[in-house]
Order: structure tokens, then sequence, then C-alpha cells
């Protein structure tokens, strides 16, 4: 077969071009460190390249976020440390003014005192983080979570942080949920005096009797008309008019829709026509879904066998049954912050919010038994009661009856707040001790996958030097035989003959 001199150089020329073209990847794979120079060297790995590099950038996500979750709560654990100190130095100085042998100047300096505490202790509730974000408001960090007076102006969006593939974790605590709330599982009462009572009737002890009776997660009115008569309201319902003597013991032996109310309330002194108690609930007959972005205060008169979702587009409310098969409509009257619910007509509820809520925000509240936010369990506000008290005058028997209310429902709400926070701060010293655990299982799922994508990725030098040894032998001699094929023309030939 007769070869021209054109496929001699051709061949020669093509063999040296594949020669330094695997010599170039061989540098491109040195230089990088990377095994797979293009997707095309190994189809395949490259594949499981991308899954593992994806799933390691979640995994360093993630332990990212255990970090900022980590520092929030230990940030919440100290502040609520603080709070702790702080409520018992106020149950100190509740003790203290208790003392019948107070002057009104004595009392007037407790006062004093108790009005740093509760400033400080407000100082504590609007604490900030490291970048000026107030850490109990919910969503609304740009803004502090309790106003001058105490109230609530956060939201009840929790600030949820994806620490794991699967868990979600509130990386704060809300306001509300702190200095508004009983601690869960609680049962009982606090009573609160009426503001304008003018008699010189004082509650004692609150007996819970039956923690299933039909007061039980209910608000109870107390109402006097006279110095003997009393008249009862249970969450709005009248349960008529009943006998007091002095002294005595209120709501002994009434019932609602025939079930005894369960709790009597030990009485003394001479009340007033008008004069009115009220008996809140630490747990109450209701609950509001914990994804609720609309802060409620409280819900009085809830009637309804299916959850009730609330909404405010910026300028109406709206409310509908939450269930795929509505039992009816509701129609919503909001009056300064209150927003009554009505299906055809009938009262199913009035429900009492924190402030003006922001466009778009929602409350889901569901007839299931809970420890919720309740206005009446504001601790701010039992302080400025019990400070307003101790800087007037007691001199009759009525003011003495006053300030004797306002210090025993003070403590009351006190002890709450107190239980409240140290349950607040089981659940972030649990919640911290789950971060750790995650923590320690992501960094060996860390490690796993960055020894996955090494094995799929990195190269083996000791194999890229000897091959780029080997490429550049093939490529020197590939050299040396072209020169040799120029040489074997027919003139070159004749040349040396």
């Amino acid at each position: 077969m007769r070869i021209s001199s054109n496929l001699f150089f051709q061949t020669g020329l093509n063999s040296i071009n594949a020669q330094q073209a695997d010599l170039v990847h061989l540098y491109k794979q040195v230089g990088s460190g990377q095994r797979m120079v293009n997707p095309s060297d190994d189809p395949l790995g490259a594949a499981q390249a991308i899954n593992v590099s994806q799933t390691l950038a979640m995994s360093e996500r993630y332990a990212s976020n255990r970090q900022v979750a980590s520092q929030n709560l230990g940030m919440q654990d100290n502040v609520l440390n603080s709070v702790t100190l702080q409520l018992q130095d106020i149950k100190t100085r509740l003790v203290e003014a208790s003392n019948g042998t107070l002057s009104d100047l004595d009392r007037n300096t407790l006062s004093e005192v108790l009005q740093g505490a509760r400033d400080a202790l407000l100082n504590l509730a609007n604490s900030t983080d490291g970048n000026g974000q107030y850490l109990f408001s919910g969503s609304r960090g740009n803004r502090p979570a309790f106003s001058e007076t105490g109230q609530y102006i956060g939201d009840s969006s929790a600030r949820l942080i994806q620490v794991d593939q699967t868990r979600r974790m509130a990386g704060v605590d809300l306001g509300s949920d702190i200095f508004n709330r009983a601690a869960p599982g609680s049962t009982g009462f606090v009573m609160t005096p009426g503001s304008g009572n003018a008699g010189s009737g004082a509650f004692g002890n609150i007996v819970v009797t039956d923690p299933s009776g039909a007061a039980a997660g209910k608000r109870v009115d107390i109402q006097f008309v006279s110095a003997t008569q009393y008249q009862v309201s249970v969450d709005g319902n009248d349960l008529g008019t009943h006998t007091y003597t002095d002294p005595g013991k209120l709501l002994e032996g009434v019932q609602f829709n025939g079930v005894d109310l369960g709790v009597v309330v030990d009485f003394k002194g001479t009340p007033a026509a008008d004069d009115v108690f009220t008996l809140a609930p630490l747990n109450s007959s209701y609950s509001i879904s914990r994804d609720s972005t609309m802060a409620i205060a409280n819900v009085t008169g809830f009637d309804s066998s299916q959850p009730i979702t609330i909404r405010f587009d910026g300028t109406d409310f709206t409310a509908v049954y939450d269930s795929e098969t509505p039992i009816g409509t509701i129609q919503v009257v909001e009056n300064d912050g209150v927003l009554t619910l009505r299906d055809g007509g009938i009262e199913i509820g009035t429900v009492k919010l924190y402030g003006t809520p922001t466009a778009g925000s929602s409350a889901t509240i569901q007839p299931t038994s809970g420890s919720v936010s309740r206005e009446e369990l504001n601790v701010f506000a039992a302080l400025d009661e019990v400070i307003e008290m101790l800087g007037s005058p007691a001199s009759t028997a009525a003011e003495s009856a006053q300030l004797r209310n306002a210090l025993s429902s003070a403590m009351q709400r006190v002890d709450v707040t107190y239980n409240n926070v140290l349950s607040v701060r089981a659940s972030t010293g649990t919640r911290m001790n789950e971060l750790d655990a995650l923590s320690s299982n992501g960094s060996a799922r860390i490690l796993e996958y960055k020894g996955q994508l090494s094995k799929l990725e990195d190269l083996d030098y000791y194999t890229a030097i000897t091959q780029l040894t080997l490429r550049t032998t093939a490529l020197e001699a590939a050299s040396m035989a072209f020169q040799k094929i120029q040489n074997t023309s027919l003139f070159n030939i004749n040349a040396r003959g």
C-alpha cells in the first residue's frame, strides 16, 4: 500500500496533539487539585458530587443557624436570670408592704422602691440583642416588646430558626408568654379587684375545690349589689344573685349549667354596692395556635366546637371556621381593639387584642384548654396598681381594704409570673441541650459529607504525577518519531545514497 507524505505528516501531528492534550489535562488536574476538570471526565461522579455539595452546604447552614439560636437562647437565659432575681426582690418588698404597722410614709418609701424595681423589670423585658433587635417582641424586632405602661406591643409570631432538616426552633420566647402567662399545667385563679371599689371588703384565699368544675378555664366576675348580695357571671353568663355573710365564702354552692363552679373565695369586711372582683383563670378553656401572628390579650365567652381563624388586612377584620366543613358564617364587629364574633346573630366570643395588629396578620383560636397569654396576668399592671395604692394614704377602713386587695392581687400575679419565668428558663435550657446534641450529630455528618466529596473530587497526586511523567515521555517519543518520519522522503533517501 502506498502511503503519501501528507499522511505521514498528519499522523505525526495527530499523535503529538493527542499527547499534548493529555498532558494539558494532567496539568489542569495537578494545578487545581481536582480529579474532574470537566463533568465529562466522570459524569456519574460529577452528579454525585453536586448532590453531596448541596447536602454539605445545607448542613453547614444548619450549623450556622444553630450557633445563632444558641447565642439568642444564651442571651435570653441571662436576661431571665436577672428577671428572676428582680422578681424575688419584688416579692420581698410586697411582703414588707403587707406589714400593718407601717406608716403612710413607710409605705410611700416602699412605693418608690417598687417603682424602681418595676422600671428595672420593664427594662429587662425590653432587652436587645447584639444587633439592636428587641429580644421578646416576636417578629417586630425593631420595636420594644412592652410599652411604658407595661402593655405588650409585640406580635405573636415567634422567631423560628431552622436548626436541622426537620427541626425549627424558637430562638427566643415572646414577651407575652413570659410576663403575661401562667406556667403550662397551672390550675387556679388570680383575683383582680375593681379600681373603683369603695367598700371595706377584702378577699383572702382562693380555693379550687374541683379542678374540673364549671369555672375551670373561665373568667368569673363578682359584683356586689349591696353589702350582703352579689351577682356572679361566668364568661358573661349571668348566674344570678347570691348572699354573703361577713365573714364568709363567695361562690360556695354556685352552679353553672347544673355543675358546681369548683372554686371558693374567702372574704371579709363590708363591700359597697358596685364593688367588683374578677377571678382570672391560670389556664384557659381555649388555646392560640403557635403559628398565629396576631397578639391576643384574652378571649371570653368562646363558644365554638371548631377552630376560628381571625385575619386583618390592614383595614378590616374577618373570621372563618378553620375546618373543611364549617358550621356557619362568622361576622366580626370591631370596637377599639375588641372583636365581637357572631354566628347568625348569636355571640360566640369576644377577643381583645394587644394594640393594632399588622396588615396580613392572623390568629387561630382553638377550642382546647391550654396556657395562653392573658391580659389579667400582666405583672406590670399588677405592680402599677400596688405602687399607686402604696403611695396613697390608708387611713380609713375602705382605703385599708383597697390596699390589702391590691397587695394580695399583686403577690398572686407576681408569683404566677415568677413560676412562669422558671418554666421558660427550663424550656430554654432544654432547647440549648437539644442544640448541643444536634450540633454534635451535625458535625459528624459534615465530616462524613466532606469525606465523600473528597473521594469524588480530590486528585490522587501520586497517580497524577506518575501519569504526568508518563505523558511527558510519550510526548517526547512522539516528537522523535515524527522527526524520523520526516527523514523518510525519497529525496532524503537518495541524498544519503
